[in-house]
């Protein structure tokens, strides 16, 4: 199960019987070869490895030998980039590992369109809005306070079902 995960579903979207299957990620992936190196929690144990792809939110690592790892670490590059990051799965002497801050790594490709989206809704100063209104007295309105309290809502589910779909994994 070399390019699959545990799901059996490779980077393809093809399960181990060659039948199509969905594929988790939607972020846009860009192949590389590059060295880097993982670097545990410590920082003193720190294990080569061959990062194979990389997206805004993840990247599969390819390991010199079969290790157990697991939990928070850091990925750096043989640039000097590093991005705080969790393994998601683990399979043989490849890893997938998730970015846990909001930096997009320089090498991942250029955002797409539902990214870019993603991006634009969360800089929507919801909060802003409602501080008008109460400042300005309105938020006492009975129907605009109403509306504005399922405005905040739908911001907040409209951004969690997006990150959803532009998912690390």
């Amino acid at each position: 199960m070399s390019d699959a995960d545990q799901t059996g579903v490779d980077q393809t979207g093809v399960d181990q019987a060659g039948k199509a299957a969905p594929v988790r990620r939607s972020a846009k992936r860009r192949r590389i070869v590059k060295g880097a190196w993982l670097v545990m929690g410590d920082g003193e144990t720190t294990i080569y490895c061959v990062v194979r792809d990389i997206s805004a939110t993840g990247a599969r690592v390819k390991l010199s030998e079969t290790t157990q790892i697991d939990g928070r670490l850091r990925l750096t590059l043989s640039d000097g980039e590093t991005l705080d990051a969790e393994v998601v799965r683990h399979v043989g002497e490849e890893i997938g590992i998730r970015f846990t801050e909001g930096d997009r790594p320089s090498l991942a490709p250029p955002p797409g369109p539902l990214e870019e989206l993603l991006r634009v809704v969360m800089e929507l100063e919801i909060e802003d809005v409602l501080e008008r209104l109460d400042s300005l007295g309105l938020s006492q309105d009975e129907a605009i306070a109403q509306t504005a309290e399922a405005m905040h809502k739908a911001h907040g589910d409209l951004v969690a079902l997006l990150g959803n779909k532009v998912g690390p994994w």
